[in-house]
């Protein structure tokens, strides 16, 4: 299979999905920060936890912001990450049962965002080799 020149316009136009995807994943972040730190009967390793998480987003938003070329896959490694954390933990599925909605609105988008911010670095990374 031969491979011919990546076509700028869509390189381009992945990478801003990309970006937009992972400035989002940090607004949730920080939201999601916001509600859990005046939540009662929280583990007290888990704020503390987040915050690092949160930290390490940042970290790559400002990575893709400034076109570093390994940012990425960065991107797609803490999507990954935070979908194996959160998906398996009841609790995030006991929210729309207790009507806690705006932390179930957290998770769901949260999820969503992952799972578009995955499939955004996978075309990406398929338009920056496209083939003949």
């Amino acid at each position: 299979m031969k491979y011919g020149t990546a076509d700028p316009a869509l390189v381009a136009g992945s990478y801003r999905t990309v970006s937009v995807l992972v400035y989002a994943s940090v607004v949730l972040g920080v939201l999601f920060l916001a509600v859990l730190y005046g939540t009662p009967g929280i583990p007290s390793f888990l704020f503390p936890s987040i915050l690092v998480g949160e930290l390490i987003w940042i970290f790559c938003a400002f990575a893709i912001w400034k076109g570093i070329k390994w940012a990425p896959v960065l991107a797609a490694i803490l999507a990954v990450v935070t979908l194996g954390v959160s998906l398996p933990q009841p609790e995030h599925y006991d929210f729309a049962q207790t009507g806690q909605i705006v932390d179930f609105l957290i998770f769901a988008g949260g999820a969503v965002l992952q799972v578009a911010l995955l499939a955004a670095v996978a075309l990406y990374f398929r338009s920056r080799r496209r083939s003949v």
